[in-house]
């Protein structure tokens, strides 16, 4: 089994669990790497980023574990970077996971727009994984019903990850389809939805960005199928594309949820090696590891 996992959300964001209980949960179920990687504060009011009043608090709480357990359990300090953060900086972290949550219609604040009510109008409009309800609503109140023309607004979203060049892991890229098990929002067969998938991903690959195989809607029960798609990820490997595997955990039952099945999809695409973050000569970097 794949022993690490570069993406888990604790208490600092939307996670239930706390930090060391997330770390000590992982240490058991037999990971030797871990990464936190908070949802970093976005330009308007959520229920689930990380305020920026807070960053410093996560910041030090996962420096003091990396020594609490220094030798223990390898630690990273990470991020989960939305890229409706685009000045967000991160140079303070180990490494970044460039992620997309958020449509553009969900994006057009007022000017001089208070707080309160920029919250509200990010509930008003969610992002693309909150629930199926929202998505149903934003697809026909925001693109008339028209699957294909949500899909390319999101992947035009996911493709600007490729820009920052310090995003190095690609979130969930499929997020979209988080609840088309149940639903069926989107043909993924359609040639629309198809060249929109495509364009971001062929941009990623391009710009060297390694993508995670993610399970966390497994363990939330939204699908039975990690992200990316079978689909996608054998075209991805056909690109010269490179992978991870990660849990996306907000619970200490999660933290390595499905890495056999993952790992198994991930053979069945054709590639033959996994990327994980280590220390080189002390310095964060990715490196290959046999499949």
């Amino acid at each position: 089994m794949f022993t690490q996992n570069l993406h888990a959300h604790g208490q600092f964001d939307d996670g239930k669990s706390t930090l060391e209980d997330m770390l000590l949960a992982s240490k058991a179920a037999g990971l030797t790497s871990l990464g936190f990687s908070v949802h970093c504060p976005l330009p308007f009011g959520t229920d689930w980023a990380c305020p920026q009043s807070s960053l410093a608090d996560y910041i030090a709480e996962v420096r003091r574990l990396q020594e609490k357990y220094a030798g223990r359990i390898e630690l990273f300090l990470g991020v989960e970077w939305d890229v409706t953060a685009e000045d967000f900086d991160l140079t303070p972290f180990d490494y970044a996971i460039g992620s997309a949550h958020h449509l553009p219609c969900a994006m057009k604040l007022p000017e001089n727009c208070p707080p309160e009510l920029a919250k509200q109008f990010a509930m008003d409009y969610p992002s693309v994984d909150d629930s199926a309800e929202a998505t149903a609503r934003c697809l026909a109140g925001h693109f008339g019903g028209d699957a294909d023309a949500y899909a390319k607004a999101y992947f035009t979203e996911v493709k600007k990850a490729a820009a920052k060049d310090d995003a190095r892991i690609v979130g969930h890229f499929d997020l979209l389809t988080k609840f088309d098990e149940a639903r069926g929002f989107f043909s993924r067969k359609t040639a629309a939805y198809t060249a929109a998938a495509l364009d971001a991903m062929e941009a990623l690959v391009h710009a060297d960005k390694i993508f995670e195989i993610n399970t966390g809607a497994i363990s939330r029960g939204h699908r039975s199928e990690p992200y990316p798609s079978r689909e996608l990820l054998c075209v991805l490997r056909e690109m010269g594309g490179k992978v991870t595997i990660s849990a996306d955990t907000h619970h200490v039952s999660s933290v390595a949820c499905a890495y056999d099945l993952a790992e198994s999809i991930a053979r069945e695409c054709g590639f033959t090696a996994l990327w994980r973050l280590a220390r080189v000569n002390g310095q964060p970097a990715f490196i290959p590891e046999e499949l």
